[in-house]
């Protein structure tokens, strides 16, 4: 994604998983395109086959709905099964699509979702159920763009690339300079990352929770990588870094590939995002073995 006006990226590598956090809802902007989608896409909430999405108590009942990609489906299974704050919705019998909600925890703060459907039919029908007002959103894949759409005043889906690294495929680079990245960094990191939120909390949560890898210079970190999540067979890297003055001589390659190992080492898949317009990252994760796995969809709305 173009940095916004009057601001600059922190890395030559987009971050994996980016989340806006503005102080108020986005300004009204231009209409934004809507991929082409499975099943009828003018599908309205007048025209939706009769649905019942139910709110789910025993939330092993979806397990072998998301199970069955544990890398596409690795954002959902997380906000479903290691975040104790989401409400958790399915549709179908069998499964047909899971939605996962953090409703706004006060006044400014988003509701954040992450929806996966097998069908326009199952993503309209929990659509439905979309918290009003400033929402981020994660989607598996783009089709539901058609269906969400139209419930939202302000619409700004973020289209990325999804990568998978297999072991088999891994190209390591070894920097023996590579070590853990301290809690104490959280600060720096988070001001790079995301600037417009406070996000201090976050990043030291990852950093204290899951694998992480840093080059420092002069006892300082100039370069690092964690990761947003560890589901129980997948660990998604994101918040890559290089400073500048640093770039260019294969720093980011290294400490990716580091928390790549670790995972390994953990039984996990390593996988991550790139935004579609990041050329750099695009160029940079197939080098380490990574592989584009399909586009899944980050952003913000504000829904009806």
């Amino acid at each position: 994604m173009p940095s916004p006006p009057g601001r600059t990226r922190s890395s030559s590598v987009a971050r994996s998983t980016r989340r806006r956090i503005p102080r108020r809802p986005p300004a009204k902007s231009q209409p934004k395109s809507v991929p082409r989608c499975r099943g009828n896409p003018f599908l309205t909430r007048g025209h939706r086959p009769r649905t019942s999405p139910y709110r789910v108590e025993d939330r092993e009942a979806i397990r072998p709905f998301l199970a069955a990609d544990p890398v596409g489906n690795a954002v959902t299974w997380d906000r479903a099964f290691q975040q104790d704050n989401y409400e958790v919705y399915a549709e179908g019998e069998p499964v047909q699509g899971v939605l996962a909600i953090q409703r706004a925890r006060g006044p400014g703060r988003p509701n954040i979702v992450a929806l996966h459907a097998a069908n326009v039919e199952a993503a309209g029908a929990l659509g439905d159920l979309l918290p009003k007002g400033f929402t981020l959103m994660h989607l598996t894949e783009e089709f539901p763009l058609a269906v969400l759409k139209p419930e939202a005043q302000e619409f700004h889906p973020l289209p990325a690339w999804l990568f998978r690294l297999d072991a088999g495929d891994f190209v390591d680079h070894l920097n023996p300079r590579v070590r853990p990245l301290a809690p104490s960094w959280a600060s720096l990191v988070a001001g790079l990352w995301e600037p417009d939120w406070p996000a201090e909390g976050y990043v030291r949560r990852r950093i204290e929770n899951g694998p992480s890898a840093a080059i420092y210079e002069d006892g300082s970190p100039i370069a690092w990588a964690l990761t947003h999540m560890v589901t129980d067979r997948v660990g998604i890297i994101g918040m890559v870094h290089v400073q500048e003055g640093f770039r260019r001589k294969g720093l980011a390659r290294s400490v990716v590939a580091a928390v790549a190992r670790e995972l390994f080492r953990r039984d996990k898949i390593p996988a991550l995002h790139a935004y579609v317009d990041n050329i750099a990252s695009l160029s940079l994760f197939p080098t380490l073995g990574f592989r584009r796995v399909e586009r899944q969809v980050w952003g913000d709305a504000v829904f009806r």
